[in-house]
């Protein structure tokens, strides 16, 4: 240590200088070191400016955190209406409640403002009153210890307004600090139980920018684009201190808000439905129980409701308990459908000329290969058969009777009535998730069981497709619950017209079916539906009702053996109704599956009253609701080739475009407009799928898209009739084999 400590002195005194040649030599040194430092901040300022970084690091980025703050503007939700714009479902800030319980949570004079272990009690009394929590899982909460704030679950969540207001006052009222509200985007559904299953809810989804409303189930979900909108955002400048300078903003973004949607559904009559719903559970006890009312010229469905249901706003309900309450009995559930199916089977068998109104037959037992049908009355033991005409055995719902008939067309023209009326085939109306139902298998049993409503699987969607062919003397409508898109940002709308999706059935047919559908409820001694000492069950007014009753066997799971289940409630009931049956205005649907306790009556309690809700609204319901604006929003058609056929005509309908699926194909080979184009509203659009065997039903379609067809399949076609319009005859049954039409004639008229 003495050494170097020498060395060190020797160093300095070595070179020892005057006084001035020291001072000259420092300011040398000093000299250079500022002429090399210059260079430095130089160097290091081109290589800022130049790169925008330093040490990895994003300079411009990290300034702005610190000088400026970017905000989502949360795009507003579109509102979804009934027919005449009151709201069924609408954006809303909710609350959701919250306790601090940290006791490091203090003003710097100490004021307490967390909640204190002394009031707790009362914190526990007050969101009891208010929320309904139960008071001991509140205390739970608040007893936690290590934490900052507590929640209280879904139930302190989603609140609304007023509720938010009543328990702040209350906690102010005792004094209570620590007690806090934050906000979030919420959904508000002012009618509660309303089409709850059918509008379905929105839930709330995290994002880093915060949080969003997505649709869940129903056309909250299956609208959800058209809903949702795009968020924005606006930049503030901000002081060195991080305060937010006022009058700042800058829009980085503009917020798109979401479209407003104009269903079908009338809220009076969906409220009366609702009402009757309830009744008609409660007297039945079924373990589900639907009913849907729809506009017998347009397809429009006016209302639709189930039984177990929940309440959108509270969710109350909604759980697996309640029987999977998240299910839609309209389209999300296939069932076989019994003896409404043979509205059908009568139709058909008029139709192919089949049907005659004065032979008789016995109605013992039918037997068809290895299976013995008999009808409802023999198997209860109260007769052993009876000698019916055919307008008697379809009053009476004999099973013997609509075999009969079957048999009479054949097993290959059953099927293609069938196939005319789309069984087997989703409806594709804009729902997401819908059941396709099922065809029957190449059987001849089974498919002679179709006649009477047993080994074919359905939906209510398709049967309303079908009974729409009825009521509108032959002319198919597919399902519409859209009437009109307004989009709030270009102050434009687009508005639904019917849709026809073919004529399975001739004028003649359908309204000889009706003729008989009215003994269903008339006959005293044969209808199913005279309930002997009161008269005809469904009535309105002083209409005469086309109806007809069904009872059917509930197919067994593979894990219960297959078959039918066997207990003695263990059928689904139901029913239908198109009034007045000269000209229908409105078809009903019913049904109740497994009710514990059945009379046709109940059918009373809920038919007569909505329907005649409906008639007395007649002139309203047909009469188009006027738009917000006279131009017409525009949609560009995406690139569709090589996409699903069934995806893409949902699509394609909830923006009210006509898609004409052509072929049973898993793909889209070609469209009849140009990808980029705009479709107009209620356009008729045609889609080749990669797989055409049989000629299509091309009644309603366009001369325009007939040619496009020609072009695309080589078929020689000449027109008869009007220069322009629809189609309203073909010279080739549909369903012929594609390979085998060389020629084809078309009717056009309007």
């Amino acid at each position: 240590m003495k050494k170097l400590a020498r060395l060190f002195l020797n160093y300095v005194v070595g070179d020892r200088k005057t006084p001035a040649k020291n001072r000259e030599r420092v300011g040398q040194n000093l000299m250079i070191l500022a002429v090399f430092m210059f260079f430095v901040f130089i160097i290091n300022f081109v290589i800022i400016v130049g790169t925008d970084r330093k040490f990895g690091v994003d300079l411009s980025k990290n300034a702005k955190k610190v000088y400026q703050q970017t905000v989502k503007v949360q795009a507003k939700r579109g509102t979804i209406y009934d027919r005449n714009g009151n709201a069924i479902a609408e954006d809303a800030t909710t609350y959701s409640v919250y306790a601090i319980i940290s006791k490091n949570y203090t003003t710097a004079t100490g004021k307490k403002l967390y909640v204190q272990s002394s009031q707790y009690d009362k914190v526990a009394t007050i969101l009891n009153e208010k929320l309904g929590i139960d008071k001991s899982d509140i205390l739970k909460q608040l007893n936690k210890k290590k934490l900052f704030q507590v929640s209280f679950g879904t139930s302190g969540s989603g609140l609304s307004y007023t509720t938010m207001t009543e328990i702040k006052n209350a906690m102010k009222k005792e004094k209570i600090e620590g007690i806090g509200f934050s906000q979030s985007p919420g959904r508000l559904y002012p009618n509660g139980i309303f089409a709850s299953q059918f509008i379905g809810f929105t839930s709330s989804k995290e994002e880093e920018d915060g949080t969003k409303l997505v649709g869940t189930t129903g056309v909250e979900a299956s609208l959800n684009s058209i809903l949702s909108g795009t968020d924005g955002q606006v930049t503030y400048e901000k002081d060195k201190n991080g305060n937010v300078l006022l009058g700042t903003a800058t829009t980085v973004k503009q917020a798109v808000d979401g479209k407003d949607v104009y269903t079908t559904l009338s809220e009076p009559i969906q409220t009366v439905l609702e009402t009757q719903m309830d009744v008609f559970q409660a007297k039945t006890g079924g373990v589900y129980a639907s009913a849907t009312v729809v506009n017998a010229k347009t397809g429009e469905i006016l209302a639709t409701s189930q039984r177990p249901t929940y309440n959108p706003q509270t969710l109350d309900g909604y759980n697996k308990e309640n029987l999977n309450t998240w299910s839609t009995l309209l389209y999300q559930s296939q069932y076989e459908p019994g003896s409404t199916m043979k509205v059908m089977t009568v139709a058909a068998a008029i139709d192919s000329g089949n049907f005659s109104e004065t032979e008789t037959y016995f109605s013992g037992e039918y037997k068809i290969a290895d299976s013995t049908i008999k009808d409802w009355d023999v198997n209860e033991g109260i007769t052993s058969g009876l000698y019916m005409t055919f307008p008697q055995g379809f009053a009476h719902s004999s099973n013997v009777g609509m075999v009969t008939l079957e048999q009479k067309m054949g097993q290959d023209k059953w099927l293609s009535y069938l196939s005319k009326f789309k069984f087997g085939y989703p409806t594709r109306f804009g729902m997401k998730y819908e059941d396709g139902g099922l065809f029957p298998s190449n059987n001849i049993a089974t498919v002679a069981q179709t006649a009477f409503g047993q080994g074919i699987g359905v939906t209510q969607a398709q049967m309303l497709r079908a009974f729409t062919a009825i009521s509108n003397n032959g002319v198919m409508l597919e399902p519409q619950f859209i009437s009109k898109i307004y989009d709030p940002n270009s102050g434009t709308t687009r508005s639904a017209t019917s849709e026809i999706v073919g004529k399975p059935v001739s004028k003649t047919a359908a309204s000889k079916t009706r003729d008989y559908m009215v003994a269903v409820g008339t006959d005293s001694y044969y209808g199913t539906l005279y309930a002997s000492g009161s008269g005809p069950v469904i009535q309105v007014g002083n209409a005469s009702v086309a109806v007809k009753s069904g009872t059917a066997q509930i197919a067994a799971s593979a894990k219960d053996g297959g078959g039918y289940l066997q207990g003695e409630n263990d059928t689904i009931n139901s029913a239908v109704a198109m009034v007045p049956s000269d000209d229908p205005d409105f078809i009903m649907y019913v049904t109740v599956q497994q009710p514990q306790k059945f009379s046709i009556t109940n059918y009373s309690d809920i038919f007569n009253p909505v329907l005649e809700q409906a008639e007395a609204m007649k002139e309203t319901l047909q009469t188009p609701v006027a738009n917000k604006s006279s131009e017409q929003t525009k949609y560009t058609l995406t690139n569709v080739i090589g996409k699903q056929p069934g995806d893409t005509a949902e699509e394609l309908r909830r923006n009210l475009v006509q898609p004409v699926v052509i072929g049973n194909g898993s793909k889209i080979t070609k469209t009849s407009k140009k990808v980029g184009s705009n479709l107009a509203e209620n356009e008729q659009i045609l889609l080749l799928t990669n797989k055409v065997t049989e000629l299509p039903d091309m009644y309603g379609w366009t001369k325009k898209n007939v040619k496009q067809f020609a072009k695309w399949t080589g078929i020689k076609i000449t027109y008869k009739g009007k220069s322009s319009g629809k189609v309203t005859r073909q010279s080739v049954d549909s369903g012929t084999d594609i390979n085998k039409v060389k020629k084809l004639k078309i009717t056009i008229g309007d």
